[in-house]
């Protein structure tokens, strides 16, 4: 006779399934679970956990504050909420739940980390080192010395900083292929360290081991492949079809531009007017895009199965959106400002869904932004483009291409915003996209780095300052080992 798993074997199988990172099992055993139980606490974790790792925020708090009315004070679900907060950028909720864990569990390894990321990025270093620095010597990980470092960094005691990472990479195991991510993790925060010790070729060398470590394969006939048939598919004909109005009591405004090309510096001045609300990179356009073949029933794959939305899927598709920002907890109307890095790629659907909205391009000189990208500690799942430089310069090029064919078929007003004239006179350029934005001016505009604001993406610590321009002509420093990026400027200037 086999025997019915209790409710403690049940909670240990999705503890493990979420500890060994297998999310999709853990949720296909989660979702199986609420189906006759919809007050599953540890289920309802479980989601949570996989809709964090989704980046799903919004679904992951509502599934961690339901798991919470059935088991309230558990300090495994108010860890997993000031986790979801910080990754929503709503830094004092995540910081109230670490405190409220912090009060039954001082000692409590996951709070402080949490604790210390959150004071990192808003700029509270000193915040982050003292989170940091009464967690016991047996539980270091290579984690807390990335943490530490980062803290140390933004102290300007780089030597500090890398004596932090060193002993972060020469712990037990490192070299195992389980701690691959991590591994690459401290290399990149390393070749920052070099980068502003003008230690270059060592900052290269960290750079490019560490995306080695986490490449995964990548098609580029494939990624250009999608490409044309974005270009194919939406055709200037395509976007000027008037199948019915679709209006919104809000204005929305979506910057579209290469990572690292200044589109969260956009968005953080932007986000400083009163009437503007920065909605970072909301990824809900993109699932929806990955969607909408099933949505809308089309024999056809995306991009082509967007020739088949009617005007009230559109309908349908705007309201879903703007419900999602209202859930994050964004004012309803607003102007808001989207910067989902993957906007280049679904602006052909966004024309279709909000087609009184505007566009800001933002361009930057190439080998700054392949440099940078090296540099960034990407998602080489979201991003394999970004892997090597080969393929970055790849990825430029195939970007540009994208945004030349959108200036001549858009229907919507678009602005383009050169990084570099930015940081040569910040006051026009800030009131010539302000102005673009149909916007009042507001002098809170030109004081973007302090707004109080937490930033999610990797430029966080560029947007808390105020503009620099060591940023410009960067790739200098590493001339001799760019030669894709050096050939794709030089064919770029000889287009132009």
């Amino acid at each position: 006779m086999m025997n019915t798993p209790g409710p403690a074997d049940v909670d240990n199988q999705l503890r493990s399934l979420i500890g060994s990172g297998d999310l999709v099992k853990a949720l296909q055993m989660a979702m199986q679970i609420l189906q006759n139980d919809p007050n599953h606490p540890q289920a309802c974790l479980t989601v949570a956990h996989v809709r964090q790792a989704q980046g799903l925020y919004p679904l992951a708090a509502d599934a961690a504050l339901h798991a919470l009315k059935f088991r309230p004070d558990d300090e495994e679900i108010e860890i997993c909420l000031a986790r979801v907060y910080s990754s929503l950028g709503k830094s004092q909720q995540s910081l109230e739940w670490c405190d409220r864990v912090l009060v039954k569990s001082p000692s409590s390894t996951a709070a402080r980390e949490i604790k210390a990321n959150v004071l990192e990025r808003k700029g509270d270093w000193q915040g982050g080192l003292a989170a940091l620095e009464s967690i016991n010597e047996n539980t270091k990980s290579p984690q807390l010395n990335w943490l530490t470092a980062r803290c140390l960094l933004q102290s300007d005691d780089r030597e500090a900083a890398l004596k932090t990472i060193d002993e972060g990479l020469s712990l037990p195991n490192m070299e195992h292929p389980n701690n691959a991510a991590i591994r690459a993790r401290l290399l990149l925060q390393r070749a920052k360290i070099f980068d502003g010790m003008d230690q270059y070729d060592s900052a290269f060398l960290d750079a490019q081991t560490a995306k080695k470590l986490i490449d995964v394969p990548f098609d580029q006939d494939l990624y250009v492949s999608e490409i044309d048939q974005l270009i194919e598919t939406f055709s200037a004909e395509q976007l000027q079809r008037k199948d019915g109005h679709i209006g919104s009591e809000c204005s929305h405004v979506f910057i579209a531009g290469m990572p690292r090309s200044g589109t969260t510096l956009v968005e953080q001045i932007l986000d400083s007017h009163p009437d503007a609300t920065g909605v970072g990179e909301a990824k809900e356009i993109d699932i929806l895009a990955r969607s909408l073949q099933k949505l809308i029933g089309s024999w056809s794959p995306w991009p082509k199965c967007a020739r088949d939305i009617g005007p009230e899927d559109g309908k349908k598709m705007l309201a879903s959106y703007e419900d999602s920002l209202a859930r994050h907890g964004y004012a309803l109307p607003s102007t808001f400002i989207n910067k989902n890095l993957k906007n280049v790629r679904l602006l052909g659907l966004i024309a279709m869904l909000f087609p009184h909205s505007k566009i800001v391009f933002t361009r930057r000189d190439p080998r700054d932004v392949g440099i940078s990208c090296l540099m960034g500690n990407f998602s080489p799942r979201v991003h394999p483009e970004l892997m090597d430089l080969d393929r970055i310069a790849m990825a430029i090029e195939q970007n540009d291409r994208l945004i030349e064919h959108w200036k001549t078929v858009l229907p919507m007003p678009w602005i383009e915003i050169n990084y570099e004239d930015v940081v040569a006179d910040k006051n026009r350029m800030t009131r010539d996209v302000v102005e673009f934005c149909g916007l009042p001016w507001d002098d809170r505009c030109l004081e973007f780095y302090d707004s109080g604001r937490t930033v999610m993406t990797l430029s966080y610590d560029q947007v808390n300052k105020p503009i620099y321009n060591t940023s410009v002509g960067r790739y200098r420093n590493y001339e001799s080992h760019i030669d894709p990026l050096m050939a794709l400027a030089k064919q770029s200037n000889g287009n132009t």
